[in-house]
């Protein structure tokens, strides 16, 4: 073969194989492909973390955050931002099982600055209302407060600080307000408080450490002897979310109560939940699945949790009387139970015909009030040791054995009250 005919086979040969490439693409290369496509790293695992939350599929959200936090570690970049998110997951993810069993009857959606005006408290109550309307001041910070039925104590939050403080009234003036005691000093902000008639019970919203989102409800309540706040609790699903959660409010004498949030609400917005107060916290069993847990936690149906039709219908009339302004909205319903004796069982102060067990028995009442708040607090603390790591359960046991130091004996004084009272029912003559 010819020189000339070797590099002319040699020029087709190559150009059959350009061809051959350009073409028709491999099989192989196109499996290579397909499989790079499928295994590659995406640029964020957020995006999926983010919805997981707003599902409250919570372990998701923290295997996400977790793959996050080890890419942006290969990276080199601050894992800070997603760390706090991981520690919101893993404390929502904790509560998921401890979701309250709570019937919601109405919620309306307004303002977030009208929330107040949805919220219609009997006087008996008290009152809330912003800082700046009680004090006529221009501040802009949202500050919030609560004044007490005799008009002569008020729980606030410092526009400056975000701090909680309480003031009382002398005479025709008020006090100079001082911080509370006791309450979470690592709380970004803490707003919205809310005092129960018992006078020891505080509710506020703070956002920190302890929140799974934003702002968080907490519960606390004052130590009787130094009137410093025990270690406040997170109030949990469904009143918290991952979203901002702020007032809670309780009509003790309607037995109707209230929360705000912003959970699926645009900006500017909020939704005003009106519910059944609980006598005793009581949770969801196995009756529910996760996913139906999820979904009652997440409040996706008011309806869903309406499973006393007479209970809510009874609520509903009310909350519609409370609306009207019409007085008289407390239920058909003794105000307590109390035993004097074989053939005799009180059920309102007005039974009483002796002066002195009358007296006794409101101080009964207050008593039996706080001995519950703390059984229900200590019972959600106890849940909490339990599923909680060893840094929180040492934190944690020191909050319970405080809790217990006054519980117990709280409990003997109540026998040893109830006693007294029918000791002096029975003799008086």
């Amino acid at each position: 073969m010819t020189n000339a005919k070797l590099s002319a086979m040699k020029q087709h040969i190559i150009l059959f194989l350009l061809l051959a490439l350009i073409t028709i693409p491999s099989a192989a290369r196109k499996q290579r492909r397909n499989a790079s496509a499928r295994w590659s790293t995406p640029a964020s695992y957020m995006p999926e973390a983010e919805e997981a939350m707003q599902a409250y599929n919570f372990d998701h959200a923290i295997e996400c955050y977790e793959k996050e936090i080890a890419l942006l570690t290969k990276k080199r970049k601050s894992t800070t931002d997603v760390e706090e998110r991981l520690q919101a997951a893993h404390k929502a993810n904790a509560n998921l099982h401890a979701t309250e069993r709570i019937v919601i009857i109405d919620s309306v959606v307004c303002n977030a600055a009208d929330a107040f005006r949805v919220i219609r408290l009997s006087r008996e109550s008290g009152r809330i209302d912003t800082y700046a309307s009680t004090y006529h001041t221009k501040d802009t910070s949202g500050a919030t407060l609560y004044e007490n039925e005799l008009a002569n104590k008020r729980y606030l939050s410092l526009p400056d600080s975000k701090r909680l403080a309480v003031a009382d009234r002398l005479g025709d003036d008020w006090a100079s307000p001082t911080l509370l005691s006791g309450l979470n000093e690592d709380d970004i902000a803490q707003n919205f408080p809310f005092l129960l008639s018992d006078g020891v019970t505080l509710y506020y919203a703070a956002k920190g450490p302890e929140s799974m989102g934003g702002y968080d409800i907490f519960v606390s309540r004052a130590d009787g002897e130094d009137g410093e706040f025990l270690a406040p609790e997170n109030i949990g699903f469904p009143f918290n979310s991952p979203a901002n959660d702020y007032l809670f409010a309780m009509d003790e004498y309607a037995l109707l109560g209230w929360f705000v949030s912003d959970r699926r609400q645009p900006e500017g917005k909020v939704c005003v939940y009106t519910f059944i107060p609980n006598q005793t916290r009581e949770l969801y069993g196995d009756e529910v699945n996760t996913q139906q847990l999820r979904s009652l936690a997440r409040l996706n149906s008011i309806r869903d949790t309406w499973t006393q039709p007479e209970k809510v219908k009874a609520a509903q009339q009310r909350l519609a009387d409370l609306r009207a302004g019409k007085g008289d909205t407390t239920p058909a319903t003794p105000d307590f139970t109390f035993v004097i004796d074989d053939k005799r069982i009180y059920t309102s102060i007005d039974d009483f015909n002796s002066p002195a067990a009358k007296q006794e028995m409101k101080k009964w009442l207050q008593l039996r009030n706080s001995v519950q708040t703390d059984s229900e607090l200590l019972n959600r603390l106890r849940e909490n040791y339990a599923e909680a790591d060893a840094k929180q359960r040492s934190q944690l046991a020191r909050t319970i054995n405080r809790l217990e130091a006054t519980f117990y004996p709280q409990q003997q004084q109540l026998r040893q009250l109830a006693k007294e009272i029918r000791n002096a029912e029975i003799s008086y003559k």
